[in-house]
């Protein structure tokens, strides 16, 4: 598609494909495409970017007359996904360019039942998007609904940490900083409050965790905890400074089910997912099923086969029954009880060994589809008859450069890398580099 990517419409703000004048045209195309579905209201949220509230006024007025609009003002994206869910005849809409730096902006949608818009709905908002004229100036109205996302916090249940258990949380200056203070209560250290446009992930979140790291060290907390700027995932830092991504915070958690004697038939994971974590899997008799990197793919996965958990190594993690999306603020509250479940002595030994991974990127000037590189297929099919499920490899083609993409785990580093280069030199053979 021409605007849409893995995650939405993504770009500067207030330059083209979102300008004000443009948005107001995604907001008329949006409109006219969920109302084609039956659907009647739009749920609205929005990071605290300094261009994200003339953005909603944009979107608003192009969608003036189609659909109701629910506005939640600045939220973390988990609560539009949320209240859309519960709402009957309701698609949601963020505007938030997540991790990325306060110039940046985007569109994100919803679905009714609160999952990422399908490709097929994408492509018909896009199609409606050009089609649409220029939308005529007037004033919208912001007013928020405090009903809407106080349900949307009850939900969660905050969490009174003991005095023992002293926490540094990061909010990146997002959108999380306004919630996290009410639902995590006990010794906290905040940084990257208040929300705050201008600086919603610079320096700090999870995409900059060296100040957290060092904050965690200094102040001797029993863990750390960063969002990004709009709190759809979170990762955590144990009290030497060290990063537990995605994978780790889903092998707790499978832990702490297990141990509490609920069935988890499988869990959802990606291509990018961990082979340590399948391996210590298999120990509980737990599958692990992967999809292509991407939220919307695990959560299609889920549905799928009804199953409950996901996660990648990002921090995005899907509890199905906490809410239909990736939510950092759900996470982070069933990590902690997850650790306060463990006793003291031993609430940072239950992390698997991660695999060593390398990813290497070579860059062709034409695009031959793997299945057509003899070389690097038979090379693949010989690796895999000796090493079986000691190795893993991904191999696929950039989706935007013309780089071919190697990656390669294995229980031991020394394999990886002789897997790594066995792999290189038949592409680069395939591939005339």
């Amino acid at each position: 598609m021409r605007y849409f990517g893995t995650d939405g419409v993504r770009g500067t703000a207030l330059a083209t494909p979102l300008t004000l004048e443009e948005t107001a045209r995604w907001g008329r195309a949006w409109g006219e495409v969920a109302r084609s579905k039956g659907i009647r209201e739009m749920v609205i949220g929005w990071d605290p970017r300094t261009s994200s509230e003339p953005l909603a006024e944009a979107f608003l007025r192009g969608l003036d007359g189609l659909l109701r609009p629910e506005v939640l003002g600045m939220v973390p994206t988990p609560a539009v996904a949320w209240v859309a869910q519960r709402r009957p005849e309701a698609w949601g809409l963020m505007i938030s360019a997540s991790h990325n730096p306060p110039e940046d902006n985007g569109l994100k949608g919803f679905n009714g039942d609160g999952e990422k818009l399908s490709e097929d709905e994408e492509a018909a908002v896009e199609a409606a998007f050009e089609a649409t004229p220029p939308i005529p100036f007037r004033q919208v109205d912001l007013h928020a609904d405090a009903g809407a996302v106080e349900a949307y916090v009850a939900h969660l249940e905050g969490l009174n940490l003991p005095e023992d258990f002293p926490l540094v949380v990061d909010c990146a200056h997002g959108a999380t900083a306004p919630w996290a203070p009410r639902l995590l209560r006990g010794s906290i250290h905040w940084l990257g409050t208040p929300a705050e446009g201008a600086c919603i992930n610079v320096g700090v979140g999870s995409t900059h965790l060296e100040g957290l790291q060092a904050a965690v060290r200094e102040r001797g907390a029993a863990a750390g905890v960063a969002f990004d700027g709009d709190g759809d995932r979170c990762l955590f830092i144990d009290p030497t400074g060290e990063l537990v991504d995605g994978d780790q915070l889903l092998w707790l958690l499978a832990q702490d089910l297990h141990q509490q004697g609920k069935v988890l038939p499988g869990l959802v994971g990606t291509l990018m997912t961990n082979g340590g974590l399948e391996e210590s899997l298999r120990t509980l008799g737990i599958p692990l099923v992967r999809t292509p990197v991407g939220d919307k793919f695990m959560l299609r996965e889920l549905a799928l086969r009804g199953w409950d958990l996901a996660a990648e190594a990002s921090g995005h993690v899907i509890q199905k029954q906490v809410g239909p999306s990736g939510d950092g603020l759900a996470t982070t509250l069933a990590v902690l009880r997850a650790l306060l479940h463990r006793s003291p002595e031993r609430r940072w030994d239950w992390r698997f060994r991660p695999w060593p991974l390398k990813l290497v990127n070579l860059v062709a000037s034409e695009r031959r589809p793997v299945q057509a590189c003899a070389r690097l297929q038979a090379a693949m099919t010989d690796l895999e008859a000796r090493h079986g499920e000691a190795i893993r490899m991904v191999i696929r083609w950039s989706g935007t450069e013309p780089k071919l993409r190697l990656m390669v785990e294995a229980r031991e580093t020394a394999l990886m890398l002789a897997t790594l280069e066995c792999l290189e030199g038949a592409a680069r053979a395939d591939l005339a580099l």
